[in-house]
């Protein structure tokens, strides 16, 4: 299987869950922000995450489709799902309540499972920086590079 192929697959599943994610939390807000109010470590800041969350969500949706944007795709794709797999983890391990503030069907999971899919997503993640960044060294290493532009 080519790389370009599987950097594109990458590209595209992580566009759809950032896409999904985030339609599903703004058009259902009120249950979205009642959660992150409910949340052991994210009650104090619902409101700011309720709003940042969507947002980061949708940029990088909107830079993974953008061919000059890819590195920053990938780049905030791998810091969204390092700072989900983080609190996945928190929750887990430390609190009593788990409110889950996810949308669609991924609210569905169970705790160990949306961490194990935050995982997969991450790999994803540093799979499509590994393979964005091989195929650059593979443009300037095959003289495509020395070539003026017109």
């Amino acid at each position: 299987m080519k790389s370009s192929f599987v950097l594109s697959f990458i590209r595209y599943a992580l566009c759809f869950l950032f896409l999904y994610t985030s339609f599903n939390k703004l058009m259902a807000f009120d249950y979205y922000l009642y959660d992150l109010k409910r949340s052991p470590l994210l009650s104090n800041y619902a409101i700011i995450i309720a709003i940042l969350v969507p947002g980061a969500e949708l940029l990088v949706a909107a830079l993974l489709l953008l061919e000059k944007t890819i590195r920053g795709g990938l780049l905030g794709s791998l810091g969204l799902m390092v700072l989900f797999t983080i609190y996945v983890g928190y929750v887990l391990l430390y609190a009593a309540t788990r409110p889950c503030t996810c949308g669609g069907i991924i609210r569905n999971l169970t705790w160990p499972q949306h961490f194990v899919f935050n995982i997969c997503f991450l790999l994803l993640s540093i799979l499509g920086l590994y393979l964005q960044r091989r195929s650059l060294a593979t443009y300037f290493h095959t003289g495509d590079a020395e070539k003026p532009l017109e």
